[in-house]
């Protein structure tokens, strides 16, 4: 397995047992996403959030106004940490490191920092989403995006327009890995979709490709009623191992091409969520 590979297979795992670490925090702090997590409506809600998002961001792009974009995407990311640090600390306090992440990301978007700032923040996101939704819900999030996610890359490729505009203003929703070490993210200006994908300066991996997947991981552990080992029940754990095999079939295909990850995650996650299940023997739905 080639180093920047078991890098991303790393990151995946570390923002999926970070979110299972911090989610009796979320969980106590009764913060919700969603009103009633039982709700089938609730994935087409999220869809129609990130249809709104991504439309948002493609305009701004193609009107050249990357500041919209940049700022756009700033207070977005700043309201998600605010909003998981505040089940930690006071709401005042949380204002403080809050500031300081979105100062770093601003003038300093070296990939090391873009890397850590995205594990944190998947798992917050993934954690939050996670005990707003019972495992139909998430299960049906997770059919409809791999769908979406396939169309939006392979179909209408718009979501490469987006990879492309959000590298070129360096905006922290991609995980960076380097190919070489004295490679700068600040500095790169390679297109994702170039063909010659082998003079680019590192492998991407979008923040969406580790949050999806993650989300089922935490909901399997918190609404179902199975036997916990170490605060992870089976069906949340044969998720999370279906989540690593998903991601290791996704870098069989050419990592110097845009992939659709999601089609690939969210069928190993599901696999494997149905294989803990049957484990511990009980009926998910």
């Amino acid at each position: 397995m080639q180093a920047p590979v078991l890098i991303m297979l790393l990151f995946v795992m570390a923002v999926q047992l970070l979110a299972l670490a911090i989610t009796p925090a979320i969980t106590a702090s009764g913060n919700r996403v969603f009103e009633d997590p039982t709700s089938a409506s609730n994935p087409f809600i999220y869809l129609l959030l990130i249809l709104g998002f991504t439309a948002f961001l493609l305009l701004a792009i193609r009107l050249r106004q990357r500041w919209v974009i940049s700022g756009f995407i700033l207070i977005s990311v700043a309201a998600s940490i605010y909003y998981v640090l505040v089940a930690f600390i006071s709401p005042l306090l949380a204002l403080i490191p809050t500031l300081a992440i979105l100062l770093l990301l601003r003038f300093y978007p070296e990939w090391y920092v873009i890397d850590a700032f995205g594990i944190l923040v998947c798992a917050g996101i993934s954690s939050l989403f996670g005990v707003s939704l019972t495992i139909l819900p998430a299960l049906l999030l997770l059919l409809v995006l791999a769908v979406y996610d396939a169309i939006s890359v392979y179909k209408t490729r718009h979501m490469i327009s987006l990879a492309e505009g959000v590298i070129s203003i360096k905006a922290p929703l991609l995980f960076v890995v380097p190919k070489s070490r004295d490679y700068s993210f600040r500095k790169d200006q390679v297109s994702v979709s170039s063909q010659e994908g082998g003079k680019r300066g590192a492998y991407f991996l979008g923040l969406g490709d580790a949050i999806i997947p993650t989300i089922l991981v935490i909901s399997a552990n918190w609404s179902l009623p199975a036997a916990s080992y170490y605060g992870i029940n089976l069906p949340s754990f044969g998720a999370m191992l279906g989540t690593y095999l998903g991601f290791l079939f996704l870098m069989t295909t050419s990592r110097d091409k845009p992939q659709a990850g999601l089609p690939f995650l969210n069928s190993g996650v599901i696999l494997g969520f149905l294989v803990g299940c049957a484990a511990a023997g009980i009926w998910p739905f």
